[in-house]
């Protein structure tokens, strides 16, 4: 049997509270586990609403620096909707391009990790 999924994609950053408020509060993720191991150890998981692929929030471990992640894609049906309510959020996201076969904005969590949001029509993700 080979590879079926992506599971979790981890995402270091430097402070595991602040980014859980960001990720959870402003862009709308839901918290599926927050587990203290102990004072140091802590494992955070979110996904968006019905995702299947998961992110944890970790603090920087084998070669990762906070920040380090960049191109992550998330999809939403309305980009124009999805923009209005992040930003009055506080999510800084760009300004909306469009491409052949769809339309996103780019944004970045407090660390830097960056992350980009599209409306595909269709013929980009098939």
């Amino acid at each position: 049997m080979g590879i079926s999924r992506v599971d979790t994609v981890s995402i270091p950053v430097s402070d595991q509270g602040l980014a859980l408020a960001f990720y959870r509060d402003a862009l709308g993720f839901e918290l599926i586990r927050d587990h203290h191991a102990d004072n140091h150890k802590r494992w955070i998981q979110l996904a968006p609403k019905g995702a299947e692929t998961t992110i944890s929030l970790v603090t920087p471990f084998g070669g990762m620096e906070a920040g380090s992640v960049q191109g992550l894609v998330v999809q939403t049906e309305d980009i124009h909707a999805t923009h209005t309510e992040l930003v009055n959020r506080g999510v800084p996201l760009s300004e909306i391009v469009s491409i052949i076969g769809g339309r996103f904005a780019t944004f970045a969590d407090p660390d830097g990790n960056g992350w980009v949001l599209i409306e595909a029509n269709g013929q980009m993700l098939a």
